[in-house]
């Protein structure tokens, strides 16, 4: 399954997190390969209290240097609509995206559900449109939509 967007994203995440329609504490990761493709999805913490910094080990931890380029992180709670620039979990998504790159891992999406809602601080929409340098994800529903056309009903 190829990811397309960050509410794709979302909506994985939020099986794991809400899974009944009531967000549970918990920490998310998805993985993603280097076409974009799905690879994992993980809860690293069930005890997520809206501070990542505890938890920065258990997430590179999860990230598998031979299948994961990209991914994103999720978690039950969301941030202040204007936050401050220096927003503690905005901060410690920044800390993390910085030792993820380091190793070799891009963070493409962090998401924080609360009820049926959810904020983003990256991507929403479709990942091409953003210019991020990422794989090219809408050819492959054009080519296999172009296939079906040239099929016929």
């Amino acid at each position: 399954m190829i990811i397309q967007a960050g509410f794709d994203l979302e909506i994985l995440a939020r099986l794991l997190i809400a899974p009944k329609g009531i967000v549970l504490p918990k920490l998310v990761v998805i993985e993603l390969d280097a076409n974009m493709q799905f690879a994992d999805i993980q809860v690293v913490s069930h005890q997520f209290a809206g501070r990542m910094e505890p938890h920065f080990g258990s997430i590179l931890r999860q990230l598998d240097t031979d299948r994961t380029r990209y991914f994103a992180i999720a978690h039950a709670g969301a941030w202040p609509e204007c936050p401050a620039l220096d927003a503690p979990i905005l901060e410690e998504a920044e800390a993390l995206r910085t030792l993820a790159l380091q190793r070799g891992f891009l963070m493409i999406g962090h998401f924080g559900l609360e009820g049926a809602e959810y904020m983003s601080n990256g991507p929403h929409y479709y990942f091409d449109r953003y210019h991020l340098g990422l794989p090219c994800t809408m050819d492959h529903w054009m080519h296999g939509a172009r296939q079906l056309q040239l099929r016929g009903p």
